[in-house]
């Protein structure tokens, strides 16, 4: 017999975890992203390729505490960026062959190798009319010395369709002309553009006349035309434009390979403040009481006379000192730029210019 108070204890109860040989990992869904960096273009003859990437992702290792443990291998996504395409306008000079005597009118063609003949071109290579501002002396010979300065650029170029089987058909020719000769409905000028046997040159004009006589060629199919464009910038250049970039506190020696002072553009960039130039070959400044933030740009087009930030006027910021804008330019020769300021300026100045003739 049992005694009192005590009994046969229970079976100890002994919890396990249930193994399970089909266990399942979900991994979530995971980006990876890649982005270029901003790409800036300061003209529009550029061409931009990014070539195809890849961005490799490699997973940590993954442990389990029981008894069970798997690691994911490094693994490669691959992204392939789309074709980027740049839009820019044609150039001027992009028409021509090769051939002297051509000659591109706002990427229209006349010449060798066209429908018309250039049989004549006046005022190309001619020094335009003076402005002489000498000015008398009144007692004793002579005059004081003053400047010479060029009035506009007045061209003219003598065509002649070439031979047509169809004299009729000659109007359909010369209507193309007259597209290409029109009047525009504002102040612009268009890239005129003449192939010698030398360096090819570039002016900037607009059509004041157009003369096709309706004479004995005419009834032949094959009458003499005159085209007569005015360039208010008198000035030849060159079609390549040259950019230097001026390094603060660092004097930069800027070619002009013409014959005569021409105005370049300059684009100062933050962040940068007061900043100035300096053209110690013509003792001539430039300065600006201006703070630019990183980003911000300020461009200065010394032909246009203009100071602009982000689409504003700035030209309250030149300073006493300075010259005004239009007087800053580059002489023909070598001219020694020298870029100061107050604080920033770690990013060069741009500094982009034709060589000029008259």
């Amino acid at each position: 017999m049992a005694r009192l108070g005590r009994g046969v204890p229970n079976r100890p109860v002994v919890s396990r975890h249930p193994r399970n040989w089909d266990w399942h990992v979900s991994l979530a869904t995971f980006e990876t992203t890649s982005e270029w960096p901003a790409l800036t273009v300061e003209t529009p003859n550029a061409n931009v390729s990014l070539a195809t990437f890849e961005t490799t992702s490699e997973w940590p290792d993954l442990g389990f505490a029981y008894d069970y443990g798997f690691t994911l291998a490094t693994f490669e996504t691959t992204s392939e960026w789309p074709a980027i395409g740049a839009s820019v306008p044609i150039l001027p000079g992009d028409s021509l062959t090769g051939a002297a005597g051509q000659v591109e009118w706002n990427g229209t063609l006349w010449g060798p190798g066209t429908d018309f003949t250039v049989q004549e071109i006046l005022g190309w290579r001619s020094l335009p009319q003076l402005d002489n501002l000498n000015v008398e002396r009144p007692s004793r010979h002579g005059a004081w010395a003053g400047r010479r300065l060029a009035q506009q650029r007045i061209v003219t170029i003598k065509l002649q369709p070439n031979s047509i089987s169809d004299p009729t058909a000659i109007d359909d020719l010369l209507a193309q002309l007259d597209a290409v000769t029109g009047v525009l409905e504002d102040e612009r000028e268009w890239p005129l553009v003449i192939a010698g046997y030398g360096a090819t040159q570039l002016a900037f004009g607009a059509v004041v006349d157009r003369d096709v006589p309706m004479n004995d060629g005419y009834s032949v199919g094959a009458p003499p035309v005159s085209v007569m464009i005015v360039c208010s910038d008198p000035r030849r250049y060159s079609l390549t434009r040259t950019g230097v970039d001026l390094v603060l506190n660092q004097s930069v020696e800027v070619t002009n390979a013409g014959n005569v002072a021409t105005h370049p553009i300059l684009r100062i960039n933050g962040p940068v403040t007061s900043p100035s130039i300096e053209n110690t070959t013509l003792n001539r400044l430039i300065e600006f009481s201006i703070t630019l933030a990183s980003g911000e740009q300020m461009t200065i087009d010394t032909d246009a006379g203009t100071v602009m930030v982000g689409g504003n006027s700035q030209m309250q910021t030149l300073t006493g000192s300075s010259v005004p804008v239009t007087e800053f330019v580059l002489g023909r020769g070598i001219n020694e730029l020298h870029y100061t300021a107050d604080s920033g300026g770690d990013r060069p100045v741009v500094c982009l210019y034709r060589d000029a003739w008259l």
